[in-house]
């Protein structure tokens, strides 16, 4: 009987080693889960084996990897995400999303790369996969299915799906209240960009395909140039033509503008609806970097700001 318990308990302590073995290699060193598998950019299955170690590259997945509470993940960021997400500022820097460095990236020895699907060098997401890393590519559409399209992606993979799901659903909420406000708003203001960077002579206007083109249809806006796309330098002509009723503006480039005296003095201001009235209306420049999940909150205000008679008591 003696020898029978002794072999029953050798067995009994052998099944438990094992299945203590099995449960380990189903978590990594960090206590992340493994085996995620992930669609990319272009649909393609990418398979997270370890998520404890991630670089994120472009400010709307960095600012979605601390809304979903995984920022303890990151181990390196690009420099747009350090100026635009405060909680990223200390973390190490990998460069400019468009002119990026393997060598740079490999250094902080990552498990997991996400990054928008135009990031560039082209090679760079070769040579990532190359040296056995794991590299989530987003799609670069900028609108709210998009972005919640996003949250879910990076959701699945650093293991947050749920709190995913709470962030679809706080901005489909925050974007219905957007679309009840607007119903009973029949103005459609004529809205133009203006941006002044650091180093640019000239101020420019934005024209659609991009982030501020969205933005604006999104809060109940019309752009003032639909005629081209992207950027283009601003011409008396051309603001003259377009008779804006309001002029948006990120706070940075008011600032280097001079303020609102500073604005009504740029190519045709002066002649506009918008400059006549001084309805210059500087927003944060976080509006339109990236797209992240606080779309639907900038979305409101930005409606609010443009849409002045509104009555703001459904958005409280």
């Amino acid at each position: 009987m003696t020898r029978f318990k002794a072999i029953t308990f050798a067995i009994f302590l052998l099944f438990g080693i094992v299945t203590f073995g099995s449960c380990r290699t189903s978590t990594n060193a960090g206590g992340s889960k493994t085996g995620a598998v992930v669609n990319d950019a272009d649909g393609k299955a990418v398979t997270i084996a370890d998520n404890s170690r991630i670089v994120s590259i472009g400010i709307a997945a960095t600012e979605t990897i601390y809304a979903l509470d995984a920022g303890s993940k990151l181990v390196g960021i690009d420099n747009s995400s350090a100026e635009y997400v405060p909680q990223s500022a200390g973390l190490p820097k990998v460069g400019v999303r468009t002119t990026l460095d393997a060598e740079g990236i490999l250094s902080l020895k990552p498990t997991l790369v996400i990054l928008n699907a135009d990031s560039g060098p082209p090679q760079i997401f070769d040579q990532l996969r190359n040296a056995g890393i794991a590299v989530l590519t987003l799609t670069p559409t900028y609108t709210v299915e998009a972005v919640t399209q996003k949250i879910d992606t990076i959701g699945k993979a650093v293991d947050a799906s749920d709190k995913a799901a709470v962030l679809d659903r706080k901005i489909d909420s925050e974007m219905s209240d957007v679309a009840k406000l607007l119903a009973e708003m029949p103005e459609r203001p004529k809205v133009m960009f203006v941006g002044k960077g650091p180093n640019m002579p000239n101020a420019t206007t934005s024209g659609a395909g991009t982030t501020i083109d969205e933005m604006i249809k999104l809060a109940g806006g019309i752009n003032a140039f639909k005629d081209f796309t992207g950027f283009r330098p601003m011409t008396d002509e051309a603001v003259v033509a377009a008779q804006p009723d309001a002029i948006l503006i990120t706070e940075k480039s008011f600032e280097r503008s001079g303020g609102v005296n500073g604005v009504v003095t740029f190519p045709g201001v002066a002649l506009t609806p918008a400059g006549k009235n001084k309805r210059i209306i500087p927003v944060s420049d976080m509006y339109f970097q990236g797209f992240g999940p606080g779309i639907s909150n900038a979305v409101r205000e930005l409606a609010l700001k443009l849409h002045a008679k509104a009555n703001t008591s459904e958005l409280k």
